[in-house]
């Protein structure tokens, strides 16, 4: 039989219940293993933009929830600590600078927005859906070592990341603070005065050696010389004198010819 509780001993098992709840206290927050990995972040051209790839893993998921992530490409002011974060109390324009774009699925690719699965925003997303397993992969463009980024005074200003640290950051998506999903992967620059990347290798077509003069044209004594039948060559004063005596006894054969058609 199941025993059934009075309600003066129901009533006492309530209270000491709520004052053991009272007295637990709050738990901490789990720490982030969110982590990001971006396919370059040595080197990048510094006047022009370049795409990059970026994965990440470990990230919290709210199924169904508001918002999700944002992938930016910005600038913070204690990359080595957690001052900047938003969950720290990091505001936009003072600790955490990112680049200008528009909050579109067709924009120029700074902010990169993933959505929480099943969330009501999803449709908003240019970079997909993140994955159950807290998993993403998304395409964020960097537009150059200098950029116009919010500042504190709600305008905007240039960043230059080869003066401050730049790189890539993971926040929540839509003012939904989240210190699991907040992370920062620093990237460099390539100086004003180098190439990003080495120059290319001359071209298998090019030629290896220069090309030769032109030849000189014939002369009468290179066509005698080809001619000799025995190979053998005739000084160049000998060939010329051959030529002129050949040509006399041609003409003196042809008019001797003329007389004999004439008799």
């Amino acid at each position: 039989m199941t025993p059934v509780l009075r309600r003066p001993a129901l009533a006492a098992a309530v209270l000491a219940s709520a004052a053991l709840v009272a007295t637990v206290p709050p738990a901490a927050a789990a720490p982030s293993t969110a982590s990001v990995t971006v396919d370059r972040v040595d080197g990048l051209p510094v006047g022009e933009p370049t795409t990059l790839q970026v994965t990440g893993s470990g990230f919290q998921v709210v199924t169904g929830g508001f918002g999700g992530l944002y992938v930016l490409f910005g600038w913070v002011d204690d990359p080595a600590g957690g001052t900047w974060r938003p969950s720290q109390g990091g505001a936009t324009g003072t600790d955490l600078r990112y680049a200008v774009d528009e909050a579109a699925r067709d924009n120029a690719g700074y902010q990169v927005f993933v959505a929480f699965p099943g969330s009501q925003t999803a449709v908003e997303a240019n970079g997909g859906t993140l994955g159950e397993d807290g998993s993403f992969s998304a395409t964020v463009t960097v537009p150059g070592a200098r950029f116009a980024a919010p500042d504190a005074a709600g305008g905007t200003s240039e960043i230059d990341c080869l003066q401050v640290t730049c790189g890539v950051l993971t926040i929540g998506a839509h003012g939904v603070e989240n210190a699991t999903n907040e992370t920062f992967t620093p990237v460099t620059f390539a100086t004003d005065d180098a190439p990003a990347t080495p120059p290319a290798e001359p071209s298998a077509t090019e030629p290896a050696e220069p090309a030769p003069s032109p030849t000189a044209e014939p002369t009468v004594a290179a066509a005698v010389d080809d001619a000799d039948a025995d190979g053998s060559a005739l000084p160049p004063a000998l060939a010329a004198g051959a030529a002129v005596l050949a040509a006399a006894a041609g003409a003196v054969w042809w008019r001797a010819r003329r007389r004999g058609s004439a008799a």
